[in-house]
């Protein structure tokens, strides 16, 4: 979302205008800069130059880019949508999602996390939405942990769409299960021993016992 509704209230009284005097400097009607401050339109953007000059201020600023950015506002969107799916409610979690990629269109976490909610619902054309949302997160440049999650969901979701073929496909290249979190974790927990450190580490670089530590799907017949 943009805060532009509440910074040109806010600017405007910290600086002693009324709407009317705003609206006679800019060349609008009082009931355009009134509609500004609700939220109701907003300025056309031929005019922001002239508002951040007005308020002494940058167009960043006078948009909110700086709480746009702001690392809290991508985890409250997280937490809400995570809410919304807690409690079965996968299309409030979707519509938060949504929102949210129109101010942050390229963030692959996000997309990630949508394709996630619209992977629960019956709709067909949500469900290749779904797929088409992974495909992409998957074509890009995601961290490692969103490519991870993304590859492992996809799993389903092309299951779910009736796509077995890829599913399996995209399955056969999720890692072992010795290089997972709950795998290494488990070990280091032991305090284990030097000679077992390098055991382990043969273990990963050889793929000994591998028939025994790969993550199988079974996708049926």
């Amino acid at each position: 979302m943009l805060y532009i509704a509440e910074n040109i209230k806010s600017y405007r009284q910290s600086m002693g205008f009324t709407q009317e005097q705003i609206a006679e400097m800019l060349c609008v009607s009082p009931q355009s800069v009134s509609k500004w401050e609700r939220g109701d339109t907003y300025p056309d953007i031929t005019l922001l130059p002239a508002l951040a000059n007005l308020f002494k201020t940058s167009i960043d600023a006078l948009v909110g880019m700086n709480k746009i950015n702001d690392a809290e506002a991508r985890t409250a969107i997280f937490k809400a949508a995570h809410d919304y799916l807690k409690s079965g409610d996968h299309l409030k979690a979707a519509e938060v999602l949504e929102e949210a990629i129109k101010t942050f269109p390229n963030d692959e976490s996000l997309i990630s996390e949508l394709a996630l909610a619209l992977s629960f619902d019956k709709d067909p054309d949500k469900l290749k939405r779904s797929v088409m949302l992974c495909e992409r997160v998957l074509s890009g440049n995601p961290s490692e942990k969103v490519r991870h999650t993304t590859r492992a969901a996809l799993c389903f979701i092309y299951l779910k769409a009736g796509y077995k073929d890829k599913a399996i496909a995209t399955a056969q290249n999720l890692p072992h299960i010795r290089e997972s979190r709950e795998a290494i974790l488990a070990q280091i927990g032991k305090e284990i021993t030097q000679p077992e450190i390098n055991d382990y580490l043969r273990f990963i670089a050889l793929g000994q016992e591998a028939d025994q530590d790969i993550i199988c799907i079974d996708f049926g017949e």
